[in-house]
């Protein structure tokens, strides 16, 4: 969410700045990456069921695309292409979301779920809270800073996924042959 909310106010900056959008229209143009985080998040969450390895690479994966289309924003400004990019973004993050969310509350025992789910929607918020300002804090460099910092946690997020994430092995009931052959 700090990923996100950090990249949605450098694209309302560069609306603002370089586009002359403001109002509505801004907002309009703002809603497309979370409508695609929207979207992500429930195809995810349809697709998940309780298939840890799936919500793994799907976590990874979304991680992934975040952070590439972190590295992309250095491509080009024009306006199509960052709305595509931030789209993209939203895409990666809300896909990650539930599967971290599902992950997070069938790994805690029920006696403590409600404490450490709590802590993670927090975190959460915090990430939202925190984005802007820092991102305002790096914008007043180069662009580059943004985008090393972004894609730092992209890559982290996507290593840690990877490496903490570790689905017990499917148990397929055993081969047993048929009496009556």
């Amino acid at each position: 969410m700090f990923i996100l909310f950090g990249l949605l106010f450098y694209l309302s900056s560069i609306l603002e700045d370089k586009y002359h959008y403001d109002g509505v229209k801004k907002g309009f143009l703002l809603a497309i990456p979370l409508a695609a985080l929207c979207i992500a998040s429930f195809i995810a969450g349809k697709m998940i069921k309780d298939n840890l390895t799936r919500m793994k690479w799907i976590t990874f994966c979304g991680t992934v695309l975040t952070g590439i289309s972190i590295g992309a924003t250095m491509l080009s400004e024009k306006f199509i292409y960052l709305i595509l990019v931030f789209l993209i973004c939203g895409i990666g993050i809300g896909a990650a979301l539930p599967c971290l969310d599902s992950i997070l509350t069938q790994s805690i025992e029920k006696e403590m779920r409600g404490t450490i789910t709590s802590i993670f929607s927090s975190m959460r918020f915090l990430g939202v809270a925190a984005g802007p300002p820092v991102i305002a804090l790096l914008m007043k460099g180069k662009i580059f800073d943004m985008v090393i910092v972004l894609g730092t946690l992209s890559v982290v997020g996507a290593w840690l996924s990877f490496k903490a994430i570790k689905p017990e092995k499917e148990k397929q009931a055993p081969k047993v042959k048929p009496v009556l052959e």
